[in-house]
């Protein structure tokens, strides 16, 4: 049932690689990291992760164009533009400034985001929040070409009414 792996003929399970950025770190320039990446620090520069993106409390990354697999904020991120493929989560805490184009956007009560959202798919959509329902999902999909588009409905005024002279009282 159990058997032992013979570490001479299979190989050992591939580990994810993982990038941790200490909180005294300061990191300027491009960063292009696989695998998980932890900032407890600071990174200036634009950021290409393929995998998951975390930003500690203590961490700040500023970039004109931050993209990622999925994207963790308990920190402050400030990015002219966030690409990321899967969700992005705001804890609470967290703060992110910037326009955001994701499969699904998760921001938790007391989290910060300023800027814009377009929701590019439905990956990880729907998912039961982990932290026992205090987190709001926004997920949109494609409008289907038989709907008609979301937004306001603009209703039909009523006809003006004009006030029509009431017959003259006679005296008696």
């Amino acid at each position: 049932m159990f058997r032992r792996r013979n570490p001479e003929t299979e190989p050992a399970p591939a580990r994810e690689p993982f990038t941790y950025i200490h909180q005294d770190t300061v990191l300027t320039g491009e960063l292009v990291a696989k695998g998980r990446v932890r900032v407890h620090g600071k990174v200036r520069g634009n950021v290409r992760v393929t995998g998951v993106l975390e930003v500690a409390e203590s961490g700040m990354v500023e970039a004109e164009r931050l993209e990622a697999d999925e994207v963790k904020i308990i920190g402050l991120v400030r990015a002219g533009q966030l690409v990321v493929s899967g969700k992005v989560e705001i804890w609470k805490g967290g703060e992110l400034v910037g326009d955001v184009k994701a499969a699904a956007l998760d921001i938790e009560d007391g989290a910060r985001f300023t800027g814009r959202s377009e929701m590019t798919g439905d990956a990880g959509a729907g998912s039961a929040p982990e932290s026992g329902g205090r987190r709001r999902e926004a997920t949109t999909a494609p409008p289907r070409a038989d709907e008609p588009p979301a937004g306001p409905v603009d209703e039909p005024e009523a006809p003006a009414r004009t006030a029509q002279p009431v017959g003259e009282l006679e005296s008696s």
